[in-house]
This record gives structure tokens, C-alpha cells and sequence, in this order.
């Protein structure tokens, strides 16, 4: 006869996401998710380099309302500022190589 033996879940234990898991709770695709990721979007420290993704819903969550509430730039003055960082780093250039 065998026994069941249940172990104690820790109450702060959470569960952690899947990309694929993430995007179905988001409502976004996976690609999405990996757009985010380059963006900083917190992902879990992986144990091996081989090892997937996984995410905390409740990190993920603080993140991208923290994000939605910081506005975004117009288009042109997003432009504007990338121009202006593109003609100091073209002058850097010209200065270290002559």
C-alpha cells in the first residue's frame, strides 16, 4: 500500500509563465513578448543558457503599467533627438580618427 505525501507550498511562491503561457495571459502574441523582452520587460534568471524563458505575471504587470505611464515622444521629436545624437556621435567619430 503507498502513501501520499503532500509537501507544504510556500503562500509567496509564484508560478512562473511560460512565453507562450505570458502571451495568452496579455492577450498578445509571442513575438510581441520578445519585442518587449529587448525593451527590458523582466524575465527570470535562467540557470542554463539552454534553459526557456519563464516570467513573473506580477513583475511583467508592474512593468508595463509603469511604462504606459510614461507618455512617448511625438514622432517628430523622436526623430529630432535620434538626429541630434546621430551628428554628436558622427562629430566623435571624426574627432577620434583624426
Amino acid at each position: 500500500m503507498s502513501e501520499v505525501i503532500r509537501l507544504p507550498v510556500r503562500p509567496f511562491a509564484r508560478r512562473l509563465l511560460t512565453k507562450r503561457q505570458l502571451a495568452l495571459e496579455l492577450g498578445r502574441s509571442t513575438r510581441w513578448i520578445e519585442l518587449r523582452m529587448r525593451e527590458g520587460m523582466p524575465v527570470m534568471p535562467r540557470a542554463t543558457p539552454r534553459e526557456h524563458a519563464r516570467f513573473d505575471l506580477q513583475a511583467v504587470s508592474a512593468w508595463l503599467e509603469d511604462r504606459s505611464t510614461t507618455p512617448g515622444l511625438p514622432l517628430e521629436q523622436r526623430v529630432a533627438q535620434l538626429e541630434r545624437e546621430l551628428g554628436t556621435l558622427v562629430a566623435e567619430l571624426k574627432r577620434s580618427a583624426g
